[in-house]
């Protein structure tokens, strides 16, 4: 499980990268026509933070950081799909750094899970 753990970990560290940077161009006003893919890799994020609460279980990483994982992953999306008509005009800056603080905290808990996990494997329980 640990191979597995350290993929998807990799994988999310890699779609963050890719929509931090994409929401940086967004930010600029370039590159609006990639909303929709910025959107799916969004979800996509979301599905392995989900993967590795699964992992986290089987692990048996701690309960409260699994359902902050799962109970995140919801805040994520609904956000994500919502943000478009929060505060608009100037204001909607808020909700901008607020979507920006929400996926950095969704990288943070797939890296404290992916360590967990990693952790709870030992030599003679690795799969």
């Amino acid at each position: 499980m640990k191979i597995e753990a350290v993929i998807v970990q990799n994988a999310v560290r890699l779609l963050g990268l890719t929509l931090i940077v994409l929401g940086f161009l967004f930010w600029s006003g370039t590159a609006l026509s990639l909303i929709p893919l910025h959107m799916r890799l969004g979800e996509t994020l979301v599905a392995l933070l989900w993967i590795l609460a699964i992992m986290g279980i089987r692990a048996k990483a701690p309960a409260g950081l699994i359902a902050a994982a799962i109970l995140w992953g919801l805040v994520v999306v609904g956000f994500g799909m919502t943000m478009g008509g929060l505060l608009p005009g100037r204001a909607h800056e808020v909700i901008r750094v607020a979507h920006f603080l929400i996926g950095l905290a969704a990288i943070g808990l797939s890296e404290s899970l992916a360590a967990r996990i990693k952790r709870a494997i030992t030599p003679s329980t690795a799969e």
